[in-house]
């Protein structure tokens, strides 16, 4: 009788441990979720997301679509290229300002290499808004128009205002 009762135990400890794992896994499983719903919440999309929502606000066709690519192509290959060209420049000024004897002409001319790089960056992106632009129906430009007029959060303001001087 007692290996009887000792086989109970072990089998009402088993199922106790197996309720407990669940229980955690459950628990987990909801944290994690809710982690994911709270990042969601409370972090802004990123460019790239705001560009797709964009896209889709605009209900853009197939040729309109492959038209907005490429202008979103443009704007992430020439920005990246404007903050590689632009970052050394800075690390230069920087480096120049920490001398005793700082050069205002060099710090002058390093700026101006830096504020060129973005007016170039500028007009490319500016072409490149109007080159898609061409392909919306009036409709569409005038939500294009309604949106970069009030983006809803600083990252779109600083974007719209890159690109349309």
């Amino acid at each position: 009788m007692s290996a009887t009762i000792e086989t109970e135990r072990r089998s009402g400890a088993g199922r106790k441990l197996l309720w407990v794992i669940l229980a955690l896994s459950l628990t987990l499983n909801i944290c994690f979720v809710g982690g994911l719903v709270w990042m969601r919440a409370h972090h802004p999309p990123g460019p790239m997301e705001r560009m797709e929502r964009l896209g889709q606000t605009l209900d853009l066709n197939d040729d309109q679509r492959l038209a907005f690519e490429q202008f979103v192509r443009v704007i992430r290959q020439r920005g990246r290229f404007v903050r590689e060209t632009n970052q050394p420049l800075l690390a230069k000024i920087w480096n120049e300002l920490a001398k005793p004897d700082a050069s205002e002409a060099a710090v002058t001319q390093l700026g101006d290499q830096i504020r060129d790089n973005r007016a170039t960056f500028q007009k490319e992106a500016s072409a490149a808004l109007l080159s898609f632009n061409k392909t919306l129906t009036p409709e569409q430009r005038r939500k294009l128009a309604d949106i970069a007029q009030a983006p809803k959060d600083e990252a779109a303001r600083r974007f719209f205002s890159v690109v349309v001087p």
